[in-house]
């Protein structure tokens, strides 16, 4: 079982984050983003998969993030603003593309 390390920083916007950095190793994870990624899968599915690797990444807090998201960037939380968010913090995680 590998160890617990909390990954804490902050993106260029000012959005403080705390990960737990096992995430990344995560399989649902990988399956969430392949799905959102594939152009072959309606937008829809691809929707629920972003949002469905959102709330595995964030869990109880995911309403919080976007709710920070917005706050952010001018009231909206629009998909370049969320995409811009969570890239960094894969960043910060080490989680490549």
């Amino acid at each position: 079982m590998s160890k617990t390390t909390i990954i804490k920083g902050k993106t260029s916007s000012g959005l403080s984050f705390a990960i737990d950095s096992r995430i990344k190793d995560d399989v649902r994870l990988l399956y969430y983003l392949t799905k959102a990624k594939n152009k072959d899968v309606p937008s829809i599915e691809q929707a629920e998969a972003v949002m469905s690797m959102l709330g595995l990444i964030f869990g109880d807090n995911l309403e919080v993030f976007i709710n920070e998201v917005a706050n952010r960037h001018n009231g909206v939380a629009d998909v370049t603003s969320l995409v811009s968010e969570i890239s960094e913090i894969f960043d910060a995680i080490n989680l490549k593309n």
